[in-house]
């Protein structure tokens, strides 16, 4: 399943997007794709980055994290290909959160948000129910 509203190279690293291409898709959970189109499609003014690098911006691990990213973390959801971070330019990260917790019925998949950062970390972690937390 491709994204309606964003490219592969923006949720995977470059080095994994310069070797896989288009197939990169095929490592990132459907969970996710579903829940980033369904946030653009609400919170449509402005941009909604998670990596930028493609157009040489600094953004390049706000999506999957290899061992070799310097954020990689064992145990972080971003290194199983579950969690994403995103920055609004129209929205703040507590506007984005309070609506999903609102509307969680329409965010099934959203398992884990990180609270008290500027950007929305979504993650699809195997729960039953979301999971907030702070780093």
């Amino acid at each position: 399943m491709k994204s309606k509203h964003f490219k592969v190279h923006e949720l995977v690293p470059k080095a994994m997007y310069e070797k896989y291409g288009e197939k990169a898709w095929r490592y990132v959970d459907v969970r996710l794709i579903e829940s980033i189109d369904k946030l653009k499609e609400h919170f449509n003014l402005g941009t909604m980055t998670i990596n930028n690098y493609y157009w040489n911006g600094n953004r390049e691990w706000s999506g999957i994290r290899t061992p070799d990213s310097p954020h990689y973390s064992y145990g972080s959801q971003h290194s199983f290909a579950n969690a994403l971070d995103i920055v609004f330019s129209d929205y703040t990260a507590e506007e984005v959160r309070n609506y999903i917790l609102d509307n969680l019925k329409d965010f099934p998949h959203i398992k884990g948000m990180e609270l008290g950062v500027s950007w929305l970390h979504i993650d699809v972690r195997n729960e039953d129910q979301i999971v907030l937390f702070t780093a």
